[in-house]
């Protein structure tokens, strides 16, 4: 099981920028942030590609990207650019995300109409080949450092698990939203045979996609930093569903219930277990 973060930009910038630095040198393979321009209203919230851009100048290992840019709030021209940008930035360790969305707040704050989920389904796959279709543009200088940007595709539907066996390096589920872990998992299963048969049809080596699952209470109401008993037997519920990666909501507290998280736990297994080897 391969193990990542994704970091609320709920902090001020300092404390952001001290927890990038602790994580990268822990050791984990990806820092992701969440692309919405707010949750919830009033809630603190700073916005992704900004965060990317200093990201990059404050980690020197780890891979970073958006988890993950939905096609709500970002034309598909700019995103393939930005995400060039991003890979210079960094030195060639950028991935990109990107999602349907349907965050209702999100719609009203950018101005954009709800979209029924056939449409959101044909924007989404045809916003997805447009980026690719540019980043292979020659008329666009410079190309990115890695020879393909990783691209992950998030969501559920079978419409976009399609799309994810066709086009992407990894797919990535949230699971629901305050969804039973065994429930949740259930149903991740399926997701995953329903992605081997789309990648059977195109003809993919199932194991060149990877299936990442992102946990965080308000998704699955998991409490992995409770004990490490229970962050192992996390482990297992995902890895037993097909997962091969969990990407965890951080900081470990966040949205948790009173009680639910044992004081630097949370550090400790990402020394001696999730990035030890």
């Amino acid at each position: 099981m391969r193990f990542s973060v994704c970091t609320l930009p709920t902090a001020p910038w300092d404390e952001l920028v001290r927890r990038w630095r602790e994580l990268d040198g822990i050791g984990f393979e990806t820092i992701w942030v969440p692309d919405q321009i707010v949750p919830r209203p009033g809630l603190p919230w700073l916005e992704a590609w900004t965060m990317l851009g200093a990201l990059s100048q404050v980690t020197d290992r780890a891979r970073i990207g958006p988890l993950v840019s939905p096609i709500v709030l970002r034309n598909p021209g700019v995103l393939a650019k930005a995400s060039v940008t991003l890979d210079h930035a960094s030195g060639g360790r950028a991935e990109l995300g990107i999602g349907a969305g349907g965050h209702s707040l999100d719609h009203r704050k950018a101005g954009v109409e709800d979209w029924p989920a056939t449409e959101r389904d044909r924007r989404l796959r045809e916003f997805v080949e447009r980026v690719e279709e540019l980043w292979h543009d020659p008329d666009l200088a410079p190309p990115p450092v890695q020879e393909r940007i990783p691209l992950t595709i998030g969501g559920i539907s079978a419409p976009t698990l399609r799309l994810a066996a066709e086009r992407a390096s990894r797919w990535c589920s949230y699971g629901g939203y305050n969804a039973q872990p065994e429930e949740a998992a259930a149903h991740a299963h399926g997701h995953n045979e329903l992605l081997d048969r789309f990648c059977r049809d195109n003809g993919r080596d199932l194991r060149t996609l990877r299936r990442a699952i992102l946990l965080g209470y308000l998704y699955v109401q998991e409490t992995p930093w409770r004990s490490e008993e229970d962050f192992h037997l996390v482990v297992e519920r995902w890895r037993a569903a097909g997962m091969d990666e969990i990407v965890w909501v951080y900081p470990p507290h966040a949205a948790m219930p009173e009680g639910a998280v044992e004081e630097g736990l949370f550090e400790r297994l990402a020394r001696e277990v999730m990035t030890a080897g």
